[in-house]
C-alpha cells in the first residue's frame, strides 16, 4: 500500500472555467524547463527509422506530467517524488484554458475555453504560443478533453484525441451524448470515430495506443475506449468519488493520476467543532452523506448535492462554517493515484498543490510500464 504524502495542488478541464475569466498577470518566468533530462527505459529507439516508428524527442515530457493552472500556468508533476514545480506562464496571454495535451516532442496543445483556438507551447523550452494548424470546422467539436494517443504499441507517431463537451453545467451522462474524435496532428484535420455516453471528460493516452477518459456521474468512471474505432473496452466505478468543478488525468507507468479539487482546509475542523452530531449522524446515512460531501467537493447546494441533508446541517455548512464553501477558483488540487496494472486501487497522493489544475497531460514519450 503506497503511503499518502502530503503537498502543497486538472483534464482537464474545469467545468466553470468555460465562463470565468482569467484573471493571471503578465510575469513570465520560466523554470524547471528539463531539455537535457534522458528519454526512460521504454523510449522509442533514437534511429527511429529503423525500427519503423516515429521518435521520441528528448525533454523532461518524457518522465513528468504536466498540468495547467485555472490561470494559465504551465507546472511539471513528477510522479516519482510527487514535486510540483512552476513551468511558465501565463502562458498564449492569459487566454483561459480547458485542456492540455503534450505532444512525444514536447508540445503542449492548449484548448482556449474562451476562443476554441487550439495553439502550442513547448515544456521544454517555452515561449510564445503559436497557432496549430487544427481550425474548428465541426460544430459538435467546440469544448473538449484531449490527450495524445500513440497509434499502436510499437510506434511513437501519434494522434490528438478528444472527447466532446456541450460547455453547459456539469458534465452529464447518457445514451449519446458525446463524442470522441481524431486529430491528426500534421494537417489538423479532425475526423469523429464515434458517439459515447458521456458529455464532458478528461483524456489520457498512452504510449503504447490505450485511451482512457475520467468521465460520468453517479458514480464518477474510469473509462478505457479502444484508440482506433471508440468501442468501449473496461468501465471503472470510481464508488464514493466526486469529480468536483475541475480535474484532470494523466498516465505514468501504468498509473492514472487524477487531479481534483481539494477540500477547503478548516471546513472538517469547523464541522466538527460546530455541529459534531449532525455530521456524525449524516456520516451514518449512506444518502445523506453523498450529500454533504457533493456540497463540500462542489461547493454547489441543489436538489441532487446537499438537498438530502437536514435543514440544521445545511446551515452548519453554508453558514456556520463558510469555509466549506470556498467558491471553485479560490480552492487548489489535489492529486490521486489509480493503480490500474496493478491492485486497482485509488489512493490520494498529494492533499494540496500550489494551484487548481483544469488541465493535465502526459506525453505518449512516458514509461508505459510500472517502474
Amino acid at each position: 500500500m503506497r503511503l499518502l504524502l502530503v503537498l502543497l495542488l486538472l483534464a482537464g478541464c474545469g467545468d466553470d472555467d468555460v465562463r470565468m475569466p482569467s484573471d493571471a498577470g503578465p510575469d513570465l518566468g520560466l523554470v524547471d524547463g528539463g531539455a537535457d533530462a534522458p528519454a526512460p527505459a521504454d523510449a522509442a529507439p533514437e534511429d527511429a527509422s529503423d525500427a519503423g516508428v516515429c521518435n521520441c524527442g528528448f525533454g523532461s515530457h518524457s518522465t513528468r506530467v504536466y498540468m495547467m493552472s485555472q490561470d494559465a500556468e504551465i507546472w511539471s508533476f513528477d510522479p516519482a517524488t510527487l514535486e510540483a514545480a512552476f513551468v511558465a506562464g501565463p502562458v498564449c496571454d492569459g487566454d483561459p484554458p480547458f485542456s492540455m495535451a503534450v505532444d512525444s516532442d514536447g508540445i503542449a496543445w492548449i484548448l482556449s475555453a474562451r476562443s476554441l483556438s487550439l495553439r502550442r507551447v513547448d515544456v521544454n523550452d517555452p515561449g510564445p504560443c503559436a497557432s496549430s494548424p487544427y481550425v474548428r470546422r465541426n460544430p459538435d467539436f467546440g469544448l473538449f478533453g484531449m490527450s495524445f494517443a500513440s497509434r499502436s504499441a510499437s510506434d511513437f507517431c501519434s494522434d490528438l484525441m478528444v472527447m466532446t463537451y456541450d460547455g453547459e453545467g456539469p458534465f452529464e451522462e447518457g445514451p449519446g451524448l458525446g463524442q470522441i474524435g481524431r486529430i491528426d496532428p500534421e494537417s489538423g484535420d479532425l475526423t469523429p470515430v464515434a458517439p459515447v455516453d458521456f458529455d464532458g471528460g478528461e483524456l489520457t493516452g498512452t504510449g503504447d495506443g490505450r485511451l482512457f477518459a475520467l468521465a460520468g456521474t453517479d458514480p464518477v468512471k474510469l473509462v478505457e475506449y479502444d484508440r482506433t474505432t471508440g468501442a468501449l473496452i473496461e468501465t471503472i466505478p470510481l464508488d464514493g468519488f466526486n469529480k468536483t468543478n475541475a480535474s484532470a488525468l494523466a498516465f505514468f507507468a501504468g498509473d492514472l493520476y487524477l487531479f481534483i479539487e481539494a477540500s477547503p482546509a478548516g471546513c472538517e475542523d469547523c464541522l466538527q467543532s460546530t455541529c459534531p452530531a449532525l455530521v456524525a449522524d449524516c456520516r451514518a446515512d449512506e444518502t445523506c452523506a453523498s450529500h454533504l460531501q457533493c456540497m463540500i467537493d462542489t461547493a454547489m447546494f441543489t436538489d441532487e448535492c446537499g438537498g438530502e441533508m437536514p435543514p440544521e446541517l445545511q446551515d452548519c455548512v453554508t453558514r456556520d462554517c463558510a469555509i466549506c464553501g470556498l467558491r471553485p477558483r479560490e480552492r487548489v488540487s489535489r492529486v490521486l493515484r489509480y493503480d490500474l496494472d496493478g491492485d486497482r486501487s485509488l489512493v490520494e497522493v498529494v492533499e494540496g498543490l500550489p494551484i487548481r489544475v483544469v488541465g493535465a497531460a502526459a506525453s505518449p514519450c512516458v514509461p508505459t510500464a510500472p517502474i
